[in-house]
């Protein structure tokens, strides 16, 4: 009974008519919601190789999506909105709680719902494969206790349903070294290689990597694409514009992050104020600092394939991060001086 209720409640198949939502029994529920994850995922991934075989182009990727909103009922959709709505929107633990619990959706719900998709949608190989999976096992492990175990669970049961992921054209060419994304990466990273130790000091300059790589350093196999302006591997961008200068910067700007982060884990409520409030305030603080830690191991994974820095928007993100990071300390150490 309780593996009918999970699958009522995650999707839109009614296998319990009438079923009530109530604490006992949905916390019994539950402990079916991977299984019915896993369902679901390969469920998913069908409908996407199905139409991959009746389908050009991306529109395989979108019927996979329309499938999971329509399988589920948007209710991932809705939770993103809720969260999103409930930490921007809110002043407060109360007040948070309360937008999450309202059944409208705000600005910043309805800002969250595009971006979320935009992300499915993208299918993005760099994303799916290194930045998700690696974060959130970076926030199970640096939240401890049961989220360790939790957050391995997930990521395993989320691997294995993506399987068949691996048989659709665009991840089977991950495993081909001869053609296409896979061929014409290791061609950029030995062109961009060669770029750093012929500037080995400092680099060819912040703006440079597209016109040094494209009138110099292109390789004759990878002639289809040269107007690349980095070299889709975070590391190598620090090199090949910055040289052994911009390696050592990007490996300080990590100390200084993670020296600052990691004590966070352990955040404990101040002195001042009421106890039950100093306590939420302090839940809150460590779950943003886990939150950044998560984001930039993100950054770190996802820049192994692709840009993570030198582009505007990432940088801001970049360096918004590590401010917070920094304000956490501060209000860490003045609480403990208090």
């Amino acid at each position: 009974m309780s593996f009918l209720l999970a699958v009522t409640f995650l999707t839109v198949i009614p296998l319990r008519r009438g079923a009530q939502y109530e604490h006992p029994a949905l916390g019994r529920a539950m402990l079916w919601f991977p299984v019915v994850g896993l369902l679901i995922g390969g469920a998913v991934c069908g409908a996407l190789l199905l139409a991959a075989q009746v389908l050009p182009g991306m529109l395989p990727e979108i019927v996979a999506v329309v499938f999971l909103v329509g399988l589920t009922g948007a209710l991932h959709l809705d939770g993103l909105a809720d969260t999103f709505d409930g930490i921007f929107g809110g002043r407060d633990r109360a007040s948070r709680l309360r937008i999450m619990r309202d059944t409208g959706i705000g600005a910043y719900g309805l800002a969250a719902v595009p971006v979320g998709l935009a992300a499915l949608l993208s299918f993005s190989k760099g994303a799916l494969i290194l930045g998700l999976p690696l974060s959130l096992l970076a926030l199970g492990l640096l939240a401890g206790g049961r989220w360790s175990w939790a957050t391995l669970g997930a990521v395993a049961v989320a691997a294995v349903a993506a399987v068949p992921l691996l048989r659709t054209p665009r991840f089977a060419s991950l495993l081909d070294t001869r053609s296409g994304t896979t061929f014409f990466r290791l061609q950029l990273w030995r062109s961009s290689w060669m770029m750093f130790r012929d500037h080995l000091a400092l680099g060819v300059g912040l703006d440079n990597f597209l016109y040094q790589y494209r009138s110099r350093y292109v390789l004759p196999a990878a002639w289809q694409e040269p107007d690349l302006s980095h070299p889709h591997n975070v590391l190598l961008d620090y090199a090949s514009r910055l040289g052994l200068c911009g390696l050592a910067a990007g490996a300080w700007l990590q100390v200084a992050f993670w020296r600052l982060a990691l004590p966070l884990r352990r955040m404990a409520g101040g002195s001042a104020g009421p106890a039950g409030r100093a306590r939420n305030e302090a839940t809150d603080r460590r779950a943003l600092a886990l939150g950044l830690m998560g984001s930039m191991v993100d950054f770190l994974a996802h820049g192994l394939v692709d840009a993570s820095y030198f582009v505007i928007d990432l940088a801001f993100a970049f360096f918004l991060a590590l401010g917070l990071v920094q304000w956490l300390a501060r209000s860490k150490t003045d609480e403990l001086e208090t």
